[in-house]
């Protein structure tokens, strides 16, 4: 059984409340307590806990036992709470009609936790004696291989959910915490409140050198749950490049990051390669400068404001975060070797070498593009050899370069005069020597009535147009694989493989043959689809192997990448094209 050393944390719990701010003539300042400096009282003695334990029918948790030899019940003055944990006053909670009321609410879905909750109302023992409508709740059918029932705090009246803790210690820890939170200021000063500040003030100081993060972050936590001053800013800023998302005050506005000193430089760099999809690129701009950051005075410690980038956003992602932490910056020295090209790091991996887990994407090819889970949706892009970004949105659009814009702002614009929605591509960088346009399907594929863009934004160059519908066989709609390669502005070769039929043009490279990518297209045995076109290419979806093949084909043949993490999480420039099918 474990032992629990209580009297060091509950003298600590009296000192700082006996000594705060304004507790002379407070009604809840008994005389005997102040006197004392004591918020509990003499031990229970085995012979009446043990009485307890004969009237409950249950053996207490540990670390409640252990609780009652020191203290006969607290008194966590200027809380909610009055008086908890004496021997006369526990009893159980008898709520039999909340657990039924809650346990008629729950499904099949109902989680794990959720079915505790409910059962806990009807059988727990409630320690809270006097309190203003808040229970402390001990639940006996919640139990650790220590011997330890889980406990619950419940603010009535509140609207929340009941808080579990592991433990009885843990409860009163958190007790703890809420009384400092709640006295927390400039006057409210003592033991705990001087080694808390001095821990964040060491861990700030260490996060500067990128020196083990993960338990930083815990000081930041337990500082900020005690309400010490900064420690919660600190806390959201780890953990907000940690996620990968905006978090505390950087997250609300999606505004450009524009930083002080030669950080300043790395961003605008970055953010001009990232709005054309050269994510990797912004990322290694901004990973080899991130040592020259500087903070805000003593208020920041990391480049946060990147994630509240509207194009920079994006290229930070959790492994990323971590890795700016790691970095020493701001004029921290850290320990280990110096991060980035050539650098290295003592954890076994060397994070140095850029094609390490999670410091590029390894955006490489189009394969990514047949994830049918992260990429469920049909699309279609074309590829330009030799030029621009900028010169592919003229070529192929009408009208204005737009800002960029991510996939929702695409779907999201209004339908034309026509009625017909608007055709809107993505433009950016597709590897050494291409560039593209990519938008998701919207229109059915119409062989006959194709506008190919990829024939007019080959001019003086080379272009290859991929068209991609997975097809429904239950809609009566075949999948589609659509390839196109034009030079110098007319169509040279391709094919176009739509349910079991394959069309074909032009002499076909050996490693882009339809028949060899696509040896699944075949009808079922015996399929008749009800309300199918008696002509035509029958419902075969498009078999998601052959997709991948097809796609990897055409990456070794041409030498080509789409970049997954602008595409799927970034903002690009935009432009509005013509249909791509023409009207009948």
């Amino acid at each position: 059984m474990k032992i629990y050393n209580w009297r060091p944390f509950l003298d600590r719990w009296s000192a700082d409340w006996i000594d705060s701010p304004g507790v002379e003539g407070r009604e809840d300042a008994a005389e005997e307590i102040v006197r004392d400096r004591w918020l509990g009282f003499a031990p229970a003695g085995d012979e009446r806990i043990a009485a307890l334990e004969e009237r409950l029918g249950a053996e207490l948790p540990p670390s409640y036992r252990s609780f009652l030899a020191v203290t006969d019940g607290w008194r966590p003055a200027g809380t909610a709470v009055g008086l908890l944990g004496t021997v006369d006053g526990v009893h159980w909670h008898k709520g039999a009609e909340l657990q039924e009321w809650y346990e008629s609410a729950l499904d099949e879905e109902s989680s794990d936790d959720e079915v505790l909750r409910a059962g806990m109302r009807g059988r727990a023992l409630r320690l809270s004696v006097a309190s203003d409508g808040t229970d402390l709740l001990l639940d006996p059918g919640d139990v650790d291989a220590d011997g330890e029932w889980a406990a619950y705090l419940h603010r009535a009246g509140s609207g929340e959910l009941p808080v579990r803790y592991a433990s009885f210690l843990d409860l009163m820890q958190a007790l703890f915490r809420d009384f400092h939170r709640s006295n927390a200021g400039p006057e409210f000063v003592n033991a705990t409140t001087r080694e808390l500040d001095t821990a964040v003030e060491e861990a700030r100081v260490a996060c500067l050198a990128g020196d083990d993060i993960d338990a930083r972050l815990d000081v930041f936590e337990d500082a900020a749950e005690h309400g010490r001053p900064g420690a919660a800013g600190f806390r959201d800023e780890l953990t907000a490049l940690l996620d990968g998302r905006p978090g505390g005050g950087e997250g609300g506005g999606l505004l450009p990051y524009e930083p002080e000193g030669p950080f300043r430089r790395a961003v605008d760099t970055a953010r001009e390669q990232a709005r054309w999809g050269d994510t990797d690129g912004a990322w290694r701009t901004l990973a080899t400068a991130v040592g020259t950051w500087e903070p805000y005075g003593s208020e920041r410690i990391a480049p946060v404001g990147l994630l509240a980038d509207p194009i920079l956003g994006p290229v930070i992602t959790p492994e990323r975060g971590r890795y700016l932490l790691e970095t020493p910056r701001g004029g921290g020295q850290g320990g280990g070797e110096a991060r980035g090209p050539g650098g290295g790091q003592g954890d076994g991996q060397s994070r140095g070498e850029w094609d390490a887990a999670g410091l590029v994407s390894r955006e490489v090819g189009l394969s990514w593009l047949a994830d049918h889970v992260e990429q469920p949706g049909d699309y279609r892009f074309v590829l330009v050899r030799d030029v621009s970004p900028e010169e592919v949105a003229a070529r192929v659009g009408e009208g204005p370069l737009l800002p960029p814009s991510d996939e929702a702002d695409v779907q999201g614009r209004p339908f034309g005069p026509d009625g017909r929605p608007p055709v809107v591509v993505r433009v950016g960088s597709a590897g050494e020597g291409w560039s593209f346009a990519y938008g998701t399907v919207l229109e059915p594929f119409a062989s006959g009535r194709l506008n190919d863009p990829g024939e007019r934004a080959s001019r003086g160059t080379e272009a290859v147009t991929i068209w991609v519908e997975r097809g429904d066989t239950s809609a009566g709609r075949p999948g589609v694989f659509y390839l196109s390669c034009a030079e110098d502005g007319r169509r040279v070769y391709g094919f176009a493989v739509r349910g079991d039929e394959i069309e074909e043009w032009g002499e076909v490279p050996e490693a882009l043959d339809p028949e060899e990518l696509f040896p699944g297209a075949e009808v079922p045995e015996g399929y008749e689809e009800p309300g199918a076109p008696e002509e035509g290419p029958a419902p075969v979806a498009l078999d998601v192997d052959d997709e991948y093949e097809a796609l990897d084909a055409v990456t070794e043949t041409f030498g080509v990448a789409l970049p997954q993490l602008a595409l799927r999480r970034g903002r690009l420039h935009a432009v509005a094209t013509g249909p791509w099918i023409a009207a009948r």
